[in-house]
């Protein structure tokens, strides 16, 4: 049966806003830290210009809490300049002193700065806000296909399932099950893949995989055969995920047919990530092995073409054993699977 499209909806981000306290603090250190800057200064080189300090302090409160804090900011540094560098008011000619003048355009500039500061931050805000909805909408466009593309295998496989019970060629009904049971294990990738994937678009191979041997043992598994599945938990690309199933579907419908010949048996399903590798082992303890015993590099003897290409396709190589039974290992490099991290291992089971 196929799932229910998944609806596409974007949750509203709220606007944090920050309360008086936070403003207040900023500025008042923003404050000090330039008053504390020209002490330092004026120590080394008398006679500098008194409002230089206070245009940078005013920006970093500005661009740090907004222009609330900004203005703060800047009546704390203007009321320090008055108190300390410019104490006189009126001109003893009469008239407008030069110190006032000078406070009243400083602070004009420092009100610009502020007003261009504070457009500068919101501008950035409002782009950084309209990119995280972009990004949010395309991981949920990107959900949704994969969600499409899952149900448009399933319906392969399905009518792929269907045509092997209408052919009369037991040879041709065979073939069509196996096409079906491969394009199911590649649709089982994309079940539940938006909430496998992580940050960087991996997905866990032991998850993966578990998925793939749950498929199988609810089809046709004969009772007499048991089937064990143990995997390190691996961060790989989907990709490598999706071959990776393919080749282990079909190294354990091969044994099934043909390791055991109608006796009991017991298959292992064995993924470990060592020495820069990840090793996928899918071995059998039955009695019918290969042409002879031995080792076999590239999957000769039951590996086919199709596997190799597979193979090649995500760089890994195959290498196939017969010795009182056969194991099958395909070995991936970590550099195909772009990024691993080995957590706690899937047991036995």
């Amino acid at each position: 049966m196929l799932d229910k499209a998944v609806p596409i909806s974007l949750p509203n981000v709220p606007v944090r806003r920050q309360g008086w306290a936070t403003d207040i603090l900023i500025a008042a250190a923003a404050a000090i830290g330039a008053g504390a800057a020209r002490i330092v200064v004026e120590q080394v080189v008398g006679g500098v210009a008194p409002f230089v300090l206070s245009f940078p302090a005013v920006m970093i409160a500005t661009l740090v809490a907004g222009g609330r804090a900004g203005v703060i900011a800047a009546v704390c540094c203007q009321l320090l300049t008055i108190r300390f560098v410019f104490p006189n008011w009126i001109s003893p000619h009469g008239g407008v002193s030069t110190d006032l003048a000078n406070v009243v355009l400083s602070t004009l500039a420092l009100a610009g700065t502020i007003w261009a500061t504070a457009s500068y931050r919101r501008t950035a805000a409002t782009l950084r806000s309209r990119c995280e909805q972009q990004v949010r909408m395309l991981t949920l466009l990107n959900a949704e296909m994969d969600h499409r593309t899952k149900n448009n295998y399933q319906v392969a496989a399905g009518l792929l399932a269907h045509q092997s019970l209408a052919a009369l060629d037991p040879a041709v009904a065979r073939e069509l099950d196996t096409a079906a049971a491969r394009l199911e294990t590649i649709a089982s990738v994309y079940q539940g893949l938006p909430t496998q994937l992580d940050n960087t678009g991996s997905i866990d191979l032991a998850d993966h995989l578990d998925r793939v041997v749950s498929l199988l043992r609810s089809g046709a598994f004969p009772d007499a055969i048991t089937l064990h599945y143990r995997a390190d938990h691996i961060q790989v690309a989907g990709d490598v995920a999706v071959v990776t199933g393919l080749i282990v579907n079909e190294w354990v419908t091969n044994a099934l047919k043909h390791a055991f010949g109608g006796g009991p048996g017991r298959i292992v399903v064995d993924v470990a990530a060592a020495d820069g590798q990840i090793r996928v082992r899918v071995s059998d303890d039955g009695e019918i092995g290969g042409p002879e015993d031995g080792v076999a590099e590239g999957g000769k003897g039951r590996g086919s073409d199709l596997m190799q290409a597979l193979a090649h396709a995500i760089h890994a190589g195959i290498t196939i054993a017969y010795h009182g039974g056969t194991r099958c290992q395909l070995t991936i490099p970590i550099a195909a699977g772009s990024r691993v991290q080995v957590g706690t291992a899937t047991p036995l089971k």
